[in-house]
């Protein structure tokens, strides 16, 4: 039996928020993972909402897309956390650098 993938796709509705366990749910993650990932800075909840005396944390669509590039990571070239967290950052420079150049393309004649 094969496993079935989840793709979230990356839109610019960022109003739409999950919980830990719909993440948890749509990533096929554990919520012991997703913890240690915020901890590393893989990821980043939206501000928790105060209901009661406990928060609750709250995904956009952004954290689903960047949780399942970590688990890519992970799962295919077998990274730890740590490793993660830099291929990330790595990968967020990378794209920065992609979007300077294609602005500043654009303004050569």
């Amino acid at each position: 039996m094969s496993k079935s993938e989840i793709v979230v796709i990356e839109s610019q509705h960022e109003h739409v928020l999950f919980t830990l366990e719909e993440v948890c749910e749509r990533c096929d993650i554990h919520v012991d993972i997703i913890v240690e990932m915020i901890e590393y800075g893989i990821v980043e909840p939206v501000e928790p909402i105060e209901q009661s005396t406990e928060s609750i944390w709250y995904f956009n669509s952004h954290a689903l897309v960047r949780l399942q590039r970590a688990q890519r990571l992970m799962n295919g070239l077998e990274l730890n956390l740590s490793g993660v967290a830099l291929s990330l950052e790595l990968m967020d420079e990378i794209e920065e650098l992609q979007q300077r150049i294609a602005i500043l393309s654009r303004q050569l004649p």
